[in-house]
Parts: structure tokens; sequence; C-alpha cells
């Protein structure tokens, strides 16, 4: 299929590389189809398939803070088909001021993708110290 992109141009991509969010992201609930798109290092771009101008940054958690890891009560991810952590891939969505080294990372509220069935959900933690802005200069590791 062909996904329209304003920052990427055309790009012309299989069903099956098509990342739904049954409840969508938070503030873009509307929105629920997404294709990941490789950037440079360790980030990379969701790119909305039916907006051309939503594209959201993102990264590995764990490039941000090593051994970052979720602790998700199992009804949250259910939804999504996930009963074993081994299916979740979790990225972190990206701010970026046009000040580029005041960056941050949300870890609060990862996002959680079944690797099996492409379903995925944003998931706020309340249980945990992650920041909303957590910064990413100089937390990245480089060797990726």
């Amino acid at each position: 299929m062909r996904v329209m992109t304003t920052r990427f141009g055309d790009l012309e991509v299989a069903e099956s590389e098509i990342i739904t969010f049954p409840q969508g992201i938070l503030g873009f609930e509307a929105v629920k189809h997404y294709i990941l798109l490789e950037g440079t290092g360790p980030f990379g771009f969701l790119q909305a398939v039916e907006e051309p101008d939503l594209t959201f940054a993102v990264i590995d958690p764990g490039f941000i803070v090593p051994g970052y890891k979720l602790e998700v009560p199992k009804h949250e991810v259910e939804a999504i088909g996930i009963a074993e952590p081994e299916q979740a891939a979790i990225l972190a969505i990206i701010t970026i001021p046009a000040e580029p080294r005041e960056m941050t990372v949300n870890l609060q509220a990862p996002l959680v993708i079944n690797s099996s069935n492409r379903r995925a959900k944003q998931v706020v933690l309340t249980d945990h110290d992650y920041g909303l802005r957590h910064p990413v200069f100089g937390t990245v590791d480089q060797s990726a």
C-alpha cells in the first residue's frame, strides 16, 4: 500500500508492516495506524498512515536508561495479545524542541508493541520514577 508523508515522501509499505494502536496514542486517539521507519543510530520514526503530517521520533528507552524495565499489569497489554514479555517491543516518544540539545524522551508513557500481531498500546506507568521529560542529550549510547 502507498503511504503519503510530509517528511519522507510517498512510501510503499506492505500491510503487514502497519502497527495498529486500537486506542490511539495519547492526544492522537483518532489515529490508529502507523509504520515504523528507521532513523540514524538508535532513533526511529513512527509515521501515521492516515495523517501525512503526524510523525513521532522514537527510541528504545534502553538506550537512554540502561536496564529500563517495565512492570505492566497483564490487563494493560492483554488487549494487544501480549502474554509474555518476549512478545513486546518497547519504544519511547522523543520531543525535539528548536534547540536539539534540549530534546527529551517520555519514559513514563512508553509504546508497547506486540511484535507478532503488530498491535500496540501506549501504557502510562504510575509506579515508576521514570519521567515525562527525561533528557536525551548526553545519555544516548553512542555505540548504537
